[in-house]
C-alpha cells in the first residue's frame, strides 16, 4: 500500500470508478426488467457515487433512474430529511453510501422508506467494513474490507470529483 500523508490509500481515484463500474453494472443487472429505480444518496459522497452509478446505467440500459439525496441530522433525534419530496409507492429503491461502518445510517434510512411500501429495497457502498451493528445486508459493494473496529475509513473526494479511500 502507499502511503499519503500517513495515511494507507486502500483505492486510489482509478480503483474507485472501477468499482463503481461494477457496481453499476450488478444493479442493472439485478434490475433489468424495471423501467425505473430510485436511488438515495447518503451525504455529499453517496449523492456523488449514485450519480456516477445512474450515469453508466444510462449509458447500457432503459431504466429510468431518479436521484434523491438524503441527510441525516444526528443533533435532531437522527431526522432524516431527502432533497427531493419522495411519494412513490411500490417503487424500487437503491440506497448508496460511501462507508458502511456499522450500517446504523442505512438502517434509519430503511426503516425511514418503509412507510412508502418499496416493493424493493437494496444497498450499495463503496467500502463494506463488515462491522454491521444493525440488521442490513449489504447488496452491492465495491470492497468488502475486514478492519479492526479501532480503525477508520477516510473516503475523500477532490474538487474534480475523483475519490481516493484511506485507512487510518
Amino acid at each position: 500500500m502507499e502511503k499519503d500523508n500517513f495515511q494507507n490509500i486502500i483505492l486510489n481515484h482509478i480503483d474507485v470508478e472501477n468499482k463503481i463500474k461494477r457496481i453499476s453494472l450488478e444493479i442493472q443487472e439485478d434490475n433489468i426488467d424495471l423501467k425505473e429505480l430510485f436511488f438515495f444518496g447518503v451525504s455529499d459522497n453517496g449523492k456523488i457515487i449514485a450519480k456516477k452509478i445512474i450515469d453508466l446505467i444510462k449509458k447500457k440500459s432503459k431504466i429510468s433512474c431518479v436521484l434523491i439525496g438524503v441527510e441525516i441530522d444526528l443533533n435532531s433525534n437522527n431526522k432524516i430529511e431527502f432533497d427531493k419530496n419522495f411519494k412513490e409507492y411500490k417503487k424500487s429503491i437503491i440506497v448508496v453510501s460511501d462507508v458502511s461502518q456499522s450500517a446504523k445510517t442505512l438502517q434509519l434510512i430503511i426503516s425511514n422508506l418503509m412507510m412508502y411500501n418499496p416493493s424493493k429495497i437494496k444497498t450499495a457502498v463503496m467500502i463494506n467494513r463488515d462491522h454491521s451493528l444493525f440488521p442490513v445486508k449489504i447488496d452491492f459493494s465495491g470492497l468488502n474490507l475486514s478492519t479492526s473496529v479501532n480503525e477508520r475509513v477516510n473516503v475523500k473526494v477532490n474538487e474534480k470529483g475523483k475519490f481516493t479511500v484511506y485507512l487510518n
